[in-house]
This record gives C-alpha cells, sequence and structure tokens, in this order.
C-alpha cells in the first residue's frame, strides 16, 4: 500500500459492528426502482418510502388528516375519502411553497414507518443488508443520517425522454416534473456510490453486482470525497 511503512500487502477489508446504513435515491425516471428491485430478487430487504407514503395518506391517517386542512376536499376522493395523487402532483410542481408544506405534512410518519422497519430487520437478521428506498433523500436533508449513499443516475435528458414515455406526459412536462427535486448532476457529486442506468439493464445489473459484492464482503463503502461508479 503506498506510504505504508510495515508492509506492502493490501489492507484488510474493513468490517463495521453493526448494519450498514445504506439509502438508494435518484431522481424521478433515473431507474432507481430498477435498482432496488435487483438489490431485492440478491436478498436486500428494501424499505420502500413511496410505499411508506402510500400508508401514511391512507383516510384517517394523522398524515391525511394534515393533507384534508392543507389541500382542501378538492384533492380527495368524494365516495372513498383518498388522495388524488396525480393531480396533487400536478399542483405542486408549479407551487414549490406548497410543495413544502406537503411534504412537511407526509415526511415524519414515512420516516417513522422506515425506522421502524430498520430497526425490526437489524434484530431479527442483523447481516442482511437493509436498503433505505428514498427518492427525496437530499430533497429532505437525510443523507447524514446515513452510512452510505447510493444513487441511480441517468443523464438529465434520459430521464425527460423516460418520464415522457412512461407517464404520456409532453417533453415540457417532464423537463418541469424534473424540477422538483435537485438536479441529478448535484446528487451525483455528493453520492458515495453511482450506478449509472443511462445504458442498458445488462450494464445496471454488472453494477448492481459490484455493490452486492462489497456489502456481502461488509466492505465500508463510504468516501464522501470520492464518489465511486461501477459500470
Amino acid at each position: 500500500m503506498p506510504g505504508s511503512k510495515s508492509s506492502d500487502a493490501e489492507p484488510p477489508v474493513e468490517v463495521r459492528d453493526r448494519p450498514v446504513r445504506i439509502a438508494l435515491t435518484g431522481g424521478i425516471a433515473s431507474g432507481k426502482s430498477t435498482v432496488a428491485r435487483m438489490l431485492a430478487e440478491k436478498g436486500a430487504v428494501v424499505l420502500d418510502a413511496d410505499e411508506a407514503a402510500r400508508r401514511a395518506v391512507r383516510p384517517g391517517q394523522p398524515a391525511w388528516v394534515r393533507l384534508r386542512e392543507i389541500l382542501g376536499p378538492d384533492f380527495f376522493d368524494p365516495a372513498r375519502g383518498e388522495l388524488k395523487r396525480r393531480k396533487l402532483r400536478e399542483r405542486i410542481i408549479r407551487d414549490e411553497a406548497l410543495r413544502s408544506r406537503v411534504n412537511a405534512a407526509v415526511h415524519p410518519a414515512v420516516l417513522e414507518t422506515m425506522e421502524a422497519a430498520w430497526r425490526d430487520s437489524c434484530l431479527r437478521e442483523p447481516t442482511r443488508p437493509v436498503i433505505f428506498d428514498i427518492p427525496l433523500l437530499y430533497e429532505a436533508k437525510l443523507e447524514e443520517a446515513f452510512d452510505c449513499v447510493v444513487l441511480a443516475y441517468a443523464d438529465p435528458e434520459i430521464q425527460v425522454r423516460r418520464l415522457h414515455r412512461r407517464d404520456g406526459v409532453s417533453l415540457e412536462e417532464a423537463r418541469k416534473t424534473l424540477t422538483m427535486q435537485l438536479p441529478i448532476q448535484w446528487k451525483r457529486r455528493r453520492a458515495h456510490v453511482v450506478i449509472d442506468n443511462s445504458g442498458d439493464l445488462e450494464s445496471t445489473r454488472r453494477q448492481v453486482d459490484a455493490l452486492w459484492e462489497k456489502l456481502m464482503r461488509r466492505e465500508r463503502l463510504c468516501r464522501k470525497d470520492t464518489p465511486t461508479t461501477w459500470s
């Protein structure tokens, strides 16, 4: 090892005494769900913030009550009381102040649910990797709560085209939707591990395989000043 006075041998693998807290994040249509699915197939516990958010806004839940106060009845199905998620998304694209109020109402319940699931998994299967799948990790300023942040990355123009095809929106609306989140290039500079999803599925799978190998060896993945891209 360069600079070593005692030996040129490779340093031993660094092992954590506790499970590594790993967050997976990305941008809209950056392929984060694909990476999460691949990790789950390998055996990771994936805690999905979007799923936790859907549970948090079920009729009668505290976050649902708060959203009713913020939004009024027009954003809820009159028969079943369910949140009109598409209508809300279209509104908060244009209204940053409302987006902040909605996030403040929902995020605490989401995080509480995920933390409880994390603790339960660590008690039952302490060696099994747990991945916090949090799309708005950086927007919610949660990155310091994790040992390692994995970013599912795609070039912004690829994000726009994917969103256009996936949701049937115009290219202009797709670009506006991307502005709801911090720029993916900004996130790339801050993530510990970057999985580039700009290519095909096989390229993504190779990168996920490399990440999983390191998780199984319990290597330290985090180097805030030196992000890693596996390709």
